[in-house]
């Protein structure tokens, strides 16, 4: 009985994870406003990323970074249907001037319009900016013609994801 019960405690993660294997190969086509993709791979630069989950290493992942100033936000329209990953750090990034709190999305917000969190055990471990910001990670299934203004904090905007390559 206790084996039973162990296996049914360990099936939704198992569910989770067969999920999670079956976005690998079903990346959205995005484009977003003064953000380009870029390998997702460690960096010593100062806008890079220090420590990256398996999950995203095993499968070739792009991030978009900054081109240019995005005021905190990614714009975000949806060419093609898919999925998409976002990273999301709420630390703390200067006073409320400006008003940017209104835009913010939390948490709450984000689940309640359909996006999926996923943990540091879904992923194989965190993924951290080297300014030392643990982001946190979110996913969902987007449609073609979608257009997303999104805004997390002040200055850093959400990073898209996508998984580009199967393992």
């Amino acid at each position: 009985m206790k084996t039973l019960l162990a296996c049914l405690a360990l099936l939704p993660n198992l569910i989770h994870a067969e999920n999670l294997q079956a976005m690998v190969g079903s990346a959205a086509t995005i484009s977003v406003l003064n953000m380009q993709p870029v390998p997702l791979v460690t960096s010593a630069d100062k806008n890079g990323w220090a420590r990256i989950p398996a999950f995203f290493t095993n499968h070739g992942a792009t991030i978009f970074t900054p081109t240019a100033s995005t005021n905190g936000v990614a714009d975000i329209e949806v060419q093609a249907d898919g999925y998409l990953f976002l990273a999301c750090n709420w630390d703390y990034q200067g006073n409320q001037s400006g008003d940017w709190e209104k835009e913010r999305w939390t948490e709450k917000r984000f689940k309640s319009k359909g996006w999926d969190r996923l943990s540091k055990n879904d992923l194989g471990g965190d993924l951290i900016k080297n300014d030392n910001r643990a982001q946190t990670i979110f996913f969902k299934r987007v449609r073609k013609g979608e257009n997303l203004r999104l805004r997390c904090n002040k200055y850093d905007p959400p990073y898209p994801i996508l998984l580009t390559s199967k393992p």
